[in-house]
């Protein structure tokens, strides 16, 4: 695991700096599936083809037109379902593209609260800011959900069952997941990231990611004993047919962190070398900031 985590380190330096424009590309995790898969390694999106129409998990509002330009390619079926796996920006900002379609936004009751104060907050920073890096903002409105719910919520769409259900506090203040049966798939968000090192949970420099609880719902999908095929991360590629493996690499990476961080401070050295060391091993989708490499320690030191 300490070799994947340096040889992750070796590609980012390779590759950090490295200008080229955002490319959503459709991967087929299985029939009528497809996940849109962020070229940087920022948030993924996934569609689910049915007989009814098409339901579209996460989008953001610098990338959904790419998705659903893709979704026009891939039928000619509208969109009518929303989910978003939690309230961050990269996942939940981009319902916008979506409205021709009128579809139906659903979410849990915490990601509406978040959307409407922090979220919001952000995303009209970057509507009325000059940063080219925000021009996908410029014209644009942050859609909330229709529907939000408390509990864990069962949709009959198209033939197809889709279990939706809070998580709890991970990586985000309430993370839900998307469990689909028949197509022996469950949709993670951001509780699953692959190849790419996991990122605090932020908006509007409100930090919420909370390890321990990660861990918990890990352990709490693992002993449900589900017959998934491929769980479908919420940022790097997808592992079509690795199944609960990757949940176990998942673990084990913030494990190897925790314990990583607990020995140096153990020793003292938690102050300035533990947030040199995990500052080198960042990933470049974690956004930099005055306090970033103080809230990515605090990741693992305070959960």
């Amino acid at each position: 695991m300490r070799g994947k985590i340096l040889a992750l380190l070796a590609l980012w330096l390779l590759t950090a700096g490295a200008a080229a424009p955002v490319r959503m590309t459709p991967v087929k995790i299985t029939d009528g599936v497809y996940m849109f898969q962020h070229s940087q390694g920022s948030g993924n999106s996934t569609v689910v083809i049915t007989n009814d129409g098409v339901l579209v998990l996460d989008f953001h509002i610098d990338n959904a037109d790419q998705t659903l330009a893709g979704i026009r390619k891939l039928t000619d079926k509208k969109v009518k379902y929303l989910i978003s796996s939690h309230s961050a920006g990269d996942h939940a900002s981009g319902a916008w593209h979506l409205r021709e379609d009128k579809p139906i936004y659903m979410a849990t009751k915490n990601q509406i609260h978040d959307l409407r104060m922090q979220e919001l907050e952000e995303f009209n920073e970057r509507k009325n800011s000059n940063d080219p890096r925000y021009a996908g903002y410029k014209g644009r409105e942050l859609i909330f959900p229709d529907l939000g719910f408390d509990g864990a919520m069962t949709l009959y769409f198209g033939g197809l069952t889709f279990i939706i259900t809070p998580e709890g506090r991970g990586h985000s203040t309430g993370d839900l997941t998307v469990y689909i049966p028949q197509k022996r798939v469950m949709l993670m968000g951001d509780l699953l990231d692959t190849e790419i090192h996991p990122g605090q949970g932020e908006s509007a420099g409100v930090f919420f990611s909370n390890v321990k609880g990660w861990l918990q719902i890990l352990d709490n999908i693992m002993a449900r004993n589900l017959p998934v095929d491929t769980y479908v991360p919420g940022h790097g590629p997808a592992h079509i047919g690795r199944g609960v493996k990757d949940l176990e690499e998942q673990k084990r990476y913030f494990v190897v962190m925790r314990d990583e961080v607990a020995k140096m401070v153990a020793a003292g050295r938690a102050s300035s070398k533990s947030k040199r060391n995990l500052r080198s091993r960042r990933s470049s989708r974690i956004t930099p900031g005055p306090n970033g490499s103080n809230n990515f320690t605090n990741f693992f030191t305070i959960s």
